[in-house]
């Protein structure tokens, strides 16, 4: 019966694909393209992650260096992947060693953790992949099973996990769950995503069992990711992960449980001297107030954090340094990789390392690399995410990693960057032989500067993402950080120095950069889409249109390309192809809120009310706090003569939004009808 079931499901077409990859022919060849659905499987509606787009052939071609990248948003290149960790690995790799073919597959995802990364690197070990590189870490607590996670059940056994997942590779267990999820939620709707706010009250101390539990199914996780390389004959270069220690605080801060109210008392007492003297600048005095404050209570996250803050000033760098680690750890909004997680992966790699692991410890390149050994924003935007500067540092760690162990070079290649701020002497390789280098000289790595520009990097683009970062961390938890208002202004500073990259004039030449970059290579649809973005910011429509068809011919599964394309020619009196490429974007991901509501607004002035209530409907139930999806179904309703209806949407934006002058004009019209 439950094969019948199961048989009846799919030939109904009923579920989705629970594999990373799935097969497609793209201009006649053979390749694997990404899942949009794989995260479906790991978190619940609402709140589903997605791969970035890649294209990949079936068959590798005997040239070929296909390595795959595995991790997490930090491994993936947040906040823009174009610009990350895999794609610097790629430049310097492919630049180095220009007879070979290099593929870097970029497998890595926001929000997931171990739990998701085990089966990404089961399907790894099939796709003929010749090393990987595996940087997690950061969610193990706060992604799918974690301690903390808001995507389900928080740290349950690791035999309930996998046998949860197993079960939703079946379209019964997919089916059974979409039927629990919605009794459960009842007349509610989706949750929405959030990023990291969504986490900001889910608070817990680190020795709790929990937390102990989510340590083991790390451990248990790695094992069989480093197991299901061995078995593949693959090579893995194995990651500790990196993270701000200087200029991060924490997000929260619990005292220890046992605490009584007079130890409470006294701890505060002496804190709340340490901060007044802290304040004045009198830091031995203040350390002092603070080590008294620890006599009582060292749990507290803040305080550590402060220690290490004092003892940084004072020049005690090595004293700062295990402060700053003690913060991490007793974090009790737990978003970084801390001191267990990392020494876990040294353990792994001395487990495995005559099996074909091989260690690189980014927790220490990055110190050796930073002032006093403590990693800071001269690597980080934020807690995690790394900037230009430190996706170079590392991934030029890993491309000498990764040269040795292939052999793509004679010698031993450099493995570790050059000190900050001397990149100069790494300059584009000379022509190279057949074995990847000239006899007997090491690789010479491409520059930052040049290895940027070749991604297509240019300083518009950085300021594109500073005004994303500033954005970030204007939402808890990072408001909750006690040094939130000085990181702010670092940001803004940064911001207000890279203004002038979005002056007409310097977007215009940006673009011509970056034109060259795709004459180059143009095959590459990451480059084309920076050619895309910064052709229409320059007001050239035609030519941003031209790159964005050119994106879809290359990666027609990417939906954000067919989107950005339907609002590029939006209001242009092209509402056919605009129609047509919402429902593109639709029949990939029904559930993508912003095709739905652009459908709905183009059905609308097309004179199909009936149809775009339908899909405005459907936005408004997404995203039932959107007085734009409100407005705009109130405005088809009015055109599908139901004014009772289209009224109640207008009330709704006005409950949500007192001040909306448009909702109000338009309901007092709406009233003022006979």
């Amino acid at each position: 019966m439950l094969l019948a079931g199961e048989g009846g499901l799919r030939l109904a077409g009923y579920g989705y694909p629970t594999g990373f990859f799935l097969p497609r022919r793209i201009n006649g060849n053979a390749v694997w393209v990404d899942n949009r659905q794989f995260g479906e499987r790991f978190f619940p509606p609402g709140l589903v992650r997605h791969p970035k787009p890649l294209t990949m052939p079936v068959n590798k071609a005997p040239d070929t260096v296909r390595v795959f990248v595995l991790g997490e948003s930090a491994a993936m290149g947040d906040p823009d992947p174009k610009f990350g960790l895999p794609r610097m690995l790629e430049v310097l790799l492919r630049e180095c060693f220009p007879t070979r073919h290099i593929e870097v597959v970029n497998v890595s995802m926001v929000a997931i953790n171990s739990h998701v990364i085990l089966p990404i690197a089961r399907e790894c070990a099939r796709r003929q992949g010749d090393l990987w590189v595996v940087y997690m870490g950061n969610n193990e607590m706060i992604g799918p099973f974690g301690s903390i996670t808001v995507f389900g059940p928080q740290a349950p056994s690791l035999a309930f996990i996998r046998a949860n997942l197993a079960l939703h590779t079946t379209r019964l267990g997919q089916l059974l769950d979409r039927a629990l999820t919605a009794l459960r939620r009842g007349n509610q709707p989706p949750a929405a995503w959030g990023g990291m706010e969504m986490l900001a009250k889910q608070q817990i101390r680190q020795d709790d069992p929990r937390t102990a539990r989510v340590y083991e199914h790390y451990r248990r996780n790695l094992d069989d990711i480093l197991t299901a390389g061995r078995r593949a004959g693959v090579p893995i270069v194995l990651c500790t992960v990196a993270t701000n220690l200087r200029d991060c605080a924490p997000f929260a801060s619990l005292h220890r449980a046992d605490l009584t109210a007079s130890e409470l008392a006294e701890w505060e007492v002496a804190y709340r001297q340490g901060v007044a003297l802290e304040s004045r600048g009198n830091l031995a005095e203040a350390l002092t107030w603070f080590e008294r404050a620890a006599n009582v209570d060292d749990h507290f996250a803040e305080l550590c954090f402060r220690r290490g803050q004092c003892c940084q000033a004072l020049g005690q760098s090595a004293e700062a340094r295990r402060h700053f680690l003690r913060a991490q750890e007793q974090d009790a909004l737990q978003f970084r990789a801390d001191t267990r997680i990392n020494e876990t992966v040294r353990q792994c790699a001395a487990t495995y390392a005559t099996r074909g692991v091989h260690l690189l410890d980014a927790e220490e390149l990055l110190a050796a690399n930073s002032p006093a050994g403590l990693p800071g924003e001269e690597h980080f935007y934020e807690h995690v995410h790394l900037n230009p500067t430190g996706n170079y540092l590392l991934a030029r760690a890993m491309a000498g990693r990764v040269a040795e162990i292939l052999s793509l070079g004679q010698g031993k290649p450099e493995d570790d960057p050059p000190p900050p701020g001397d990149r100069t002497e790494a300059r584009v390789a000379e022509p190279a032989s057949q074995t990847g280098t000239r006899q007997g000289r090491l690789p010479s790595w491409v520059s930052e500067a040049e290895c940027l520009q070749m991604l297509g990097f240019t300083e518009w683009h950085r300021h594109d993402l500073l005004a994303k970062m500033l954005a970030r961390v204007d939402a808890p938890p990072f408001t909750q950080q006690i040094n939130h208002a000085r990181h702010r202004q670092s940001l803004q500073e940064q911001l207000d120095r890279s203004r002038l990259a979005t002056k007409p004039f310097q977007v215009k030449r940006a673009a011509e950069q970056v034109a060259l970059a795709v004459a180059r290579h143009p095959e590459d649809a990451d480059l084309r889409r920076n050619l895309a973005e910064l052709l229409g910011n320059a007001g050239n429509v035609a030519g941003a249109e031209a790159q964005w068809r050119e994106v879809i011919r290359l990666q027609p599964q990417a939906v954000l390309s067919y989107y950005n394309l339907a609002k590029l020619i939006e209001n242009r009196g092209r509402d056919g192809e605009v129609e047509k490429l919402c429902r593109e974007c639709l029949r990939s991901d029904p559930d993508y809120y912003e095709a739905r509501y652009a459908l709905g607004l183009v059905l609308t002035r097309q004179g199909q009310p009936a149809e775009a209530v339908r899909h405005l409907l459907k936005a408004v139930k997404q995203q039932p706090r959107s007085t734009e999806a409100h407005l705009a179904l109130g405005l088809a309703l009015v055109q599908d003569r139901k004014p009772a209806e289209a009224e109640g949407q207008f009330l709704e934006v006005l409950r949500l939004d007192p001040g909306n002058a448009q909702a109000r004009n338009l309901l007092e019209t709406s009233q003022r009808r006979p």
